[in-house]
């Protein structure tokens, strides 16, 4: 299994005894081929020195000293504020460090080794990994770096132009504001007010369009009508030619059934007269108050994009802020 470059302390309990004479060290190109493996190619064995502890048949330990290197910069994440990454750098690209370890030792020259590095101890931090590459979302800056505070500086610099358009946009905000309700205000003189001087709406003023309509139905009502027909007219009628012995009533009929169906057909046509009126009206109204309408529309649809794009600003302005805030105070930069 792949050791992962990260190392900590191995206790190691002597149980074996000691046989001098017959421990054989494994070679040098089997230790640096074995190690490299180890490390999975991240670090490089330059040079070890051996001093033999223990040896029972083909397995002996030996305590190690010498010098390796990585074979890329490897760096930890100090913290982070919003999308930057604060990386320190713990190996620098083939520079040697230090390091002391023990190392178990399975194997003869003849039948090959097969070696393991434990309880390893660096002169430079004991992690570390590559620096992954930066992509659209996420930033390193290197606080090892020489010019780490420089590159900090253009970076805050960003976010502080970041604060200033978002202070632009709220001010813009209150000016579509302002625009929009002297719009708004437009549009209300232009419904009026009632009688009452109350301010209308255009559900209003269609409302009482309705108003005088449906009390104009119950003017007209043609039940109404032929309930007092019969009472008035048609009754009386019925009556008069019944109290003669030759009474022929078909004809009062008739009478009585074509004007209760005038009448009829006279309160459809008013209705709906009266109905097309309302709709030309109100589409003359429309069309009169739609240029205010638009513009208020537009106002607002400009409005709330501004104020979406404020606040994801905001947000990620914040997230930044308190993040670096963090970061200073637990000292990791200054």
């Amino acid at each position: 299994m792949k050791r992962q470059w990260i190392v900590g302390t191995t206790l190691f309990v002597l149980m074996s005894g000691y046989v001098w004479a017959e421990a054989v060290p494994p070679d040098e190109k089997t230790l640096k081929t074995q190690f490299n493996d180890d490390f999975a190619g991240i670090m490089r064995l330059d040079q070890i020195s051996l001093k033999p502890v223990s040896s029972e048949g083909n397995q002996s330990t030996w305590s190690a000293e010498g010098d390796m290197s990585a074979t890329e910069d490897l760096y930890v994440m100090a913290g982070m504020a919003a999308d930057y990454r604060f990386m320190e750098k713990t190996w620098v690209k083939d520079q040697s460090v230090k390091f002391s370890a023990m190392v178990k030792a399975k194997g003869t020259p003849d039948s090959g080794w097969t070696t393991e590095f434990f309880s390893m101890q660096t002169a430079a931090k004991n992690m570390g990994y590559p620096l992954p590459k930066p992509d659209e979302k996420i930033k390193y800056l290197i606080t090892t770096d020489s010019n780490f505070y420089a590159q900090l500086a253009k970076v805050e610099a960003g976010y502080g132009e970041m604060k200033d358009k978002i202070e632009r946009s709220k001010e813009q905000e209150k000016e579509l504001q302002k625009q929009y309700d002297d719009v708004g205000e437009k549009i209300k003189t232009f419904w009026g007010k009632d009688a009452k001087g109350e301010q209308r709406t255009r559900y209003n003023v269609q409302q009482e369009m309705l108003q005088k309509m449906y009390e104009a139905d119950r003017q007209n009502d043609p039940l109404k009508f032929e309930n007092n027909y019969y009472e008035t007219v048609y009754s009386p009628a019925l009556a008069a030619c019944q109290a003669k012995p030759d009474c022929d009533a078909a004809p009062l009929r008739a009478e009585r059934d074509a004007v209760v169906a005038e009448k009829k057909r006279y309160y459809v046509t008013q209705h709906q007269l009266m109905l097309e009126k309302i709709k030309t009206d109100m589409a003359e109204l429309d069309e009169k108050v739609k240029p205010l309408s638009d513009k208020q529309t537009a106002l607002n649809h400009e409005r709330i994009k501004l104020a979406y794009a404020s606040e994801d600003l905001q947000a990620e302005y914040d997230r930044w802020n308190n993040d670096i805030t963090e970061l200073r105070r637990r000292g990791v930069i200054k």
